[in-house]
């Protein structure tokens, strides 16, 4: 369920010291994430008039209430946060505000609908009314007498503008560098120690102005998030000819000063699952504690220990074809493309790749040069084609987003088979990579992976083919840096070995204080129909 190829290289190793671990895995199928968080930067509220006193004026109108709510958001400078579900946020309402303050104006809308709400600074949380609910202008909930226990905040991610589920967005408390990232279907769950409940939320992504929430007015709520695209305006771009090869040399450079030189402890969630013909036929998902050296010691300085998994695995799935491909943790751990030199990444000569500056973007709220690239005419070696982004200050390494190159599938699959059977033919019919980073006290550190490959199958002299789809994905929830030592040999993990069979327990309670990836809907629907085992480990 994954794979890792090391393709053989026509350049001297000596030329440079830091390629040591030059993408011997020219191929990997795994992830990693580090919820990508951003410094809390506290916004007040312009102006001396308290929030509910504000007087608002939009054009009298029948709409819906989502957008009678981003009108209002707009006019008052506020931020609205609620589950679509609860709110009804498709019900037509009628918006009237003439010179009215915004309590009135919320109070209106939200009249006989069983609805209230709550301010704190310039957000406005809706909620259902349960029993006696203090006024939206109450005084901030105190802090949980009992400090040690979890605060739990789940909800979903979207577009503001097209209310599309937003995939892979960070969310995570930044100072305290504890995270997780949104499944396929934008859904999020975050579990953080009840202490932190005076501190905000981040909420990031690629293209998208990030948000600050504060927990204490979304903890152990449902909620929806709603992000704006960022636009950079053409004041903030000088118009001059950006050398891509020049900006690549500027972030090699400086990958010593902007990513960890000394060890760290990062607590990751894992999971993969395999579908074959559009059915998944298992699923795993784990708890690692990983020990990553520092940013020049190479890949097999890091080590694994599993915390806890479990795997669910269809035993009624007909076992009429045999393939195995080359895979591990191991892989996602090759994925941290700083620490472990690609060829697209590679400076030295002979150049493989051909690289085009694309635009300055918006990547988790930083500027960044968007430096697409390429393999050269008549270079065997170079399989990938993407996207890196590179900090505008700082030319740090902020992610990558790539892939096999199509024109190369045939050649990676000649690398990635271990075994199949007999007369099997395997074709690769995609393979696609993501790779971002995070920041946190000066220093970038891997924040999440994620691997997602097609092949398929044919048995010689049959017409029929097996379609597999498989995902690999490794998300660094917390990151320790206090005295960070190795493990001891008998308790790391052995590459490529991850889970073991045992009866499987469907329990949420498995994974208690650890953060996870929430499965999507037809993930979860897939589950309740195959037979699952299970193994865990404190």
């Amino acid at each position: 369920m994954g794979l890792l190829y090391f393709p053989k290289t026509k350049k001297a190793q000596s030329r440079s010291k830091f390629r040591a671990g030059r993408f011997r895995h020219c191929i990997l199928v795994a992830s990693v994430l580090i919820a990508g968080f951003l410094f809390f930067q506290p916004e007040t509220l312009s102006g001396q008039v308290p929030l509910p006193e504000k007087t608002i004026t939009i054009p009298r109108q029948n709409t819906t209430l989502y957008k009678a709510l981003n009108l209002i958001s707009n006019q008052a400078e506020c931020l609205f946060i609620y589950e679509s579900k609860t709110v009804e946020s498709d019900k037509r309402v009628r918006l009237i505000a003439d010179q009215e303050p915004l309590h009135k104006v919320l109070g209106n809308l939200l009249v006989n609908t069983g609805l209230t709400y709550r301010i704190l600074g310039k957000h406005i949380l809706i909620y259902r009314a349960k029993g006696e609910d203090p006024p939206p202008d109450a005084m901030e909930p105190a802090l949980p007498a009992d400090t040690l226990k979890n605060v739990v905040i789940s909800g979903r991610i979207c577009d503001n503008q097209s209310k599309a589920a937003i995939p892979f967005a960070t969310i995570g408390i930044a100072e305290e560098h504890l995270g997780t990232v949104t499944n396929n279907d934008g859904f999020f769950t975050l579990k953080i120690p009840a202490s932190l409940i005076g501190t905000s939320l981040v909420v990031s992504h690629l293209g998208y102005t990030s948000q600050y929430i504060p927990v204490r007015l979304i903890s152990e709520q449902q909620v929806d998030l709603y992000l704006d695209r960022r636009v950079i305006s053409i004041q903030e771009v000088i118009i001059r000819y950006i050398d891509p090869n020049l900006i690549m040399e500027k972030a090699l450079e400086q990958r010593r000063m902007n990513y960890a030189d000394e060890p760290v402890y990062l607590t990751a969630f894992y999971r993969e699952g395999v579908q074959r013909n559009n059915s998944y036929t298992s699923y795993s998902e784990a708890v690692f504690r990983v020990y990553k050296s520092p940013v020049d010691e190479g890949d097999r300085a890091d080590q694994v220990k599993l915390l806890k998994s479990r795997k669910v695995q269809d035993s009624n799935c007909p076992d009429t074809v045999f393939l195995k491909l080359k895979a591990g943790v191991q892989s996602a751990l090759l994925l941290d493309i700083v620490k472990c030199i690609p060829g697209f990444l590679d400076q030295m000569p002979p150049a493989e790749y051909t690289y085009k500056y694309s635009n300055l973007v918006s990547y988790n709220a930083r500027d960044a040069y968007a430096i697409g690239f390429t393999k050269k005419a008549g270079e065997n070696n170079a399989l990938y084609c993407g996207t890196l982004y590179i900090a505008k200050e700082g030319f740090a390494i902020l992610g990558a987003d790539f892939e096999i190159n199509p024109t190369c599938l045939d050649k990676a699959a000649e690398e990635l088979v271990l075994k199949k059977s007999s007369g099997l033919i395997v074709k690769l019919k995609k393979i696609s990579y993501s790779v971002s980073y995070m920041p946190f006290n000066g220093r970038y550190y891997l924040s999440h992976v994620r691997c997602d490959l097609e092949v398929a199958t044919r048995l010689r002299h049959h017409l029929s083919s097996d379609h597999f789809k498989t995902f690999l994905e490794l998300a660094t929830c917390k990151i320790d840096t206090a005295d960070v030592v190795k493990f001891p040999k008998q308790e790391t993990m052995k590459p490529g070995v991850v889970f073991s069979d045992q009866p499987y327990r469907n329990n949420d309670a498995f994974w208690g204080d650890f953060n996870i990836i929430p499965p999507e809907a037809s993930l979860r629907e897939a589950l309740g129909k195959i037979i699952g085992k299970i193994e865990e480990v404190e």
